[in-house]
């Protein structure tokens, strides 16, 4: 299997934890101490319909990198889809993902096991139990997502109106004319989105990035109002890469500052790939290239459309080990 290059710069799922022990009667446990290793995977996302990625400000949001104005899509614009398709696949299993996204707390007795789950070690989770709050930091650490393409060529507008059922803008309550227009800002089809997740420090096992390549999907639908038109996006893993040391090609800003200086055609996808596949290859040590993480990711999607019973009971059995892990955390060892 391919992505068994990347175990040395990973955690293990039967050694998460690190246990202190203050003297013969006391000791506690803590996630296992951190140690030398990073992986990243560089993700291209391709618009193929109209998306809104904006914050408070009708316009898309923005920001300017090396004189270039360029589309921000902050980490959580991707992060919040794949998180919540990791949930349906941790219920499809009967593994986890008990608790609404966002909506994560304990009642009564409640252990730590009983909520949070592979997922929540993943892409993160905080919950109150009690007088206490649980935090849990994200071992998928994303990047902003921003555009190729400069802002000007990636951004569109639309102009809206609210008109009445008669079909016009008339408001017979008020007498008066509707003020119901409005601009609708969205970024292009066709244009490409530069996106990195890393999991730095071997604090997650091979488990949690199969977890996430398999969350991630070969498609969604992503941004605010316009994820409920359905799927925009399609997803490209450029390659997975790996090392002990993080490397500034971690920020895409850096990535594509390199492409621009390279001269790369920005709107031409496969130079793009091939650009990224130079770039990320010269700065790591270890490399799985995008075909055969696509290659997992098809496989593990066949597997679970068929419903495949060895990839439920290894779900079931990681999420009896992940149980273990957040119970002797919180709640000490023993539970």
């Amino acid at each position: 299997m391919p992505l068994n290059t990347l175990k040395p710069y990973l955690g293990d799922i039967d050694a998460l934890l690190s246990i202190t022990e203050e003297d013969a009667k006391k000791s506690y446990a803590q996630p296992a101490l951190k140690n030398l290793g990073s992986v990243t995977f560089v993700v291209l996302r391709e618009l193929i319909s109209p998306a809104s990625f904006r914050n408070a400000e009708s316009e898309i949001t923005d920001i300017e990198s090396r004189g270039r104005r360029h589309v921000r899509a902050v980490a959580n614009k991707f992060k919040f889809g794949e998180r919540a398709r990791g949930l349906q696949v941790l219920r499809f299993f009967a593994a986890g993902g008990v608790s609404a996204q966002n909506k994560t707390a304990f009642y009564g007795k409640e252990k730590p096991s009983d909520k949070f789950d592979l997922n929540a070690l993943v892409f993160g989770d905080s919950a109150n139990a009690g007088n206490k709050v649980l935090p849990v930091k994200a071992a998928a650490q994303y990047s902003d997502a921003i555009s190729l393409q400069e802002y000007g060529d990636a951004v569109d507008v639309t102009f809206h109106n609210r008109a009445s059922e008669d079909g016009t803008l008339f408001n017979a309550q008020k007498k008066e004319n509707s003020v119901n227009l409005f601009d609708r800002h969205f970024v292009r089809p066709g244009t490409l989105l530069l996106q990195t997740i890393s999991f730095n420090g071997k604090v997650a096992p091979l488990e949690a990035v199969e977890h996430l390549i398999l969350s991630m999907g070969l498609a969604g639908a992503y941004g605010g109002q316009t994820s409920i038109y359905g799927v925009n996006v399609r997803n490209h893993v450029v390659g997975c890469y790996a090392g002990r040391f993080e490397r500034d090609l971690a920020s895409p800003y850096v990535a594509v500052d390199a492409l621009y200086q390279a001269g790369v055609d920005v709107a031409d996808s496969v130079a793009v790939v091939d650009a990224l596949k130079n770039l990320y290859s010269h700065a790591y040590p270890i490399e799985v290239n995008g075909a055969e993480i696509v290659d997992v990711q098809k496989s593990l999607i066949a597997r679970l459309e068929a419903e495949d019973d060895g990839m439920r009971t290894s779900y079931q059995g990681n999420a009896k080990k992940i149980g273990m892990y957040f119970d002797a955390w919180f709640e000490g060892i023993g539970g």
